[in-house]
């Protein structure tokens, strides 16, 4: 297990969604590379759609529309969540990465997804998420006046679920994610098999890397085990004591 830094020394846990619980690629790119192309006239490159995951669609809208009013912010969202449920047929759960998920919520750790999904997205994505019921609560963009990068997200987060900054880890694998966690004074584990790249993710110095789901699993493993062995251990001592003190008897 990477050492320094343990999910027992935690109350909650944040997770991000795109990229961290879900692989969305491959609903997420050609989705907004629709939207965009009837919007802006243009169809980006899937690596320059790539780099805006983790931004709210209000925020993508405002990058290829000139001074979008609301109303063309909400068409352009609603239509790219349209194009979204197009695809959703390729999104794909990162087992390992539910599978933490659920060993957190069994072990006794409160737990919240933070996404920069609206709550239309966030609904639709519940609904087909197998994991839905080991999440304590739920933040989306549209709950916050300032989305990620900004701390709004993690602080309202830990609220919901009755928890302090020094008792939380935010699990991401954007900057977004790391950048809102650290203003909200949160600990962060960064996710090398989502959108951003491993080189990313290490410039925001995350507390922790892990390189792929199989290993954000191992380390929760790791953690609940060394969490449970001082217990074993002490226990182990008092019926060592107790023979010896019988047998001197």
């Amino acid at each position: 297990m990477p050492s320094g830094l343990s999910l027992a020394d935690f109350d909650a846990v944040l997770f991000d969604v795109d990229g961290t619980l879900v692989d969305s690629l491959g609903m997420l790119i050609p989705g907004l590379s629709d939207s965009i192309e009837k919007y802006a006239g243009q169809r980006p490159t899937d690596e320059e759609i790539q780099s805006l995951i983790g931004m709210p669609l209000r925020e993508q809208a405002k990058r290829y529309i000139s001074n979008p009013t609301e109303d063309e912010i909400d068409r352009f969202s609603n239509y790219t969540i349209s194009r979204y449920e197009a695809y959703k047929d390729r999104e794909r759960i990162f087992g390992p990465a539910v599978e933490m998920l659920r060993l957190c919520k069994r072990s006794g750790l409160r737990t919240a997804l933070v996404t920069s999904k609206n709550a239309k997205e966030l609904a639709l994505f519940i609904n087909r998420f197998p994991a839905a019921d080991a999440v304590d609560e739920t933040v989306c963009a549209s709950e916050v006046h300032h989305p990620k990068p900004a701390p709004d997200s993690a602080i309202l987060a830990l609220k919901k679920l009755g928890a302090t900054p020094d008792r939380a880890v935010f699990i991401g694998d954007s900057v977004y994610d790391l950048r809102c966690a650290k203003a909200a004074g949160v600990a962060t584990v960064a996710v090398g098999y989502g959108a951003a790249t491993p080189n990313a993710l290490l410039a925001e110095s995350p507390d922790l890397f892990l390189d792929r789901p199989e290993d954000l699993l191992a380390w929760a493993e790791g953690s609940f085990q060394e969490d449970n062995a001082p217990q074993e251990s002490t226990i182990r001592q008092l019926i060592d004591d107790t023979d010896r003190t019988a047998g001197a008897a």
